[in-house]
């Protein structure tokens, strides 16, 4: 149940998009779609999802197609997650939708002051993650019996990779021979060379991770400043990464933060290189986030797909 920081800077949306409740909608690069709730409207800065005036969210997780079991989700009373996605299980139980498996659990998200409700879907050919977090300040004006029901409508849709990536925030003009291997939260692609699309397994293949968030009006970068803020950000991924460096670079799509490091892979203890790339575009950051074998030679590559990322 653990849900990345990049997620959970959906509390910080703007820009909703007014929806229909009752008229099921695409969640924009996933193969979910779902009757949004009441009173919520569709946003897609930086991530796909739903969004309430009081701040409640509701998104939709897509990965790769495996069996639910509901041992997995843990105990009762039990604490997961980490950081500000620290939570205490309090409900879990088996259903069925759409005639499909799935786990239903619910859970107090003790730092963020906020319940969350998620129910996990067996699909046909990818799973989902339908999530609803509440904080505590917005729960007399959100209908939880409502939302819970609405969560029950989310069907798969049949949706190729090349689908999912038109509906990016952004364009990835240069794959320099790579492919998108993975779609998370509807706005964050995974880039890989390889077969495998497992990042936490296939240590032998690289890996980048792209985000694109608004820029908060910063018009340039401060080495000083975001270079704390990226650091921090990869700490969240890769606790223990070792920091090699921090440097601007001029690149085609201008100056670029960059910093370089190194982590041990949790289960082989095998070092990995890693570079994480920031730049402003208009009103928009784009964070690229890149792992890879040590002897791999692969900066030059994930350098060009860097630089192939366009801002819609």
């Amino acid at each position: 149940m653990r849900l990345t920081a990049f997620v959970t800077c959906a509390f910080l949306m703007l820009f909703p998009l007014p929806v229909s409740a009752g008229e099921a909608i695409l969640m924009p690069g996933t193969s979910w779609s779902i009757e949004p709730p009441a009173g919520f409207s569709l946003t897609r800065d930086p991530i796909a999802m739903f969004l309430h005036p009081a701040k409640a969210v509701l998104m939709i997780a897509q990965t790769p197609i495996s069996p639910l079991k509901l041992s997995d989700l843990g105990s009762i009373g039990s604490i997961q997650g980490e950081g500000n996605n620290i939570a205490r299980l309090e409900e879990t139980r088996e259903l069925t939708v759409a005639g499909r498996h799935a786990l239903l659990f619910k859970a107090y998200m003790t730092v963020r002051n906020a319940k969350m409700i998620s129910i996990l879907i067996e699909g046909e050919n990818s799973n989902a993650m339908v999530v609803v977090v509440v904080p505590a300040v917005a729960e007399g004006q959100v209908d939880m019996a409502a939302v819970e029901a609405v969560m029950l409508t989310a069907v798969e849709q049949k949706q190729t990779i090349e689908q999912r990536a038109d509906a990016l925030p952004y364009r990835l003009d240069d794959l320099a021979g790579m492919r998108i291997s993975d779609i998370q939260v509807g706005a964050v692609a995974v880039v890989t060379d390889g077969p495998s699309s497992d990042m936490g397994k296939a240590i032998d293949q690289p890996f980048a991770t792209i985000f694109v968030s608004d820029a908060d009006g910063q018009g340039s970068l401060d080495a000083e400043r975001d270079g704390e803020v990226v650091r921090q950000r990869i700490l969240q991924e890769y606790p223990g990464a070792d920091f090699l460096g921090t440097t601007m670079r001029d690149t085609s799509k201008g100056r670029v933060l960059e910093i370089t490091y190194t982590r041990a892979h949790k289960d082989s203890g095998k070092t990995l290189g890693g570079v994480a790339w920031l730049r402003v575009d208009g009103s928009k950051g784009v964070l690229m986030i890149a792992q890879y074998p040590l002897k791999g030679g692969y900066y030059d590559r994930l350098a060009s797909i860097r630089d192939g990322v366009s801002v819609k």
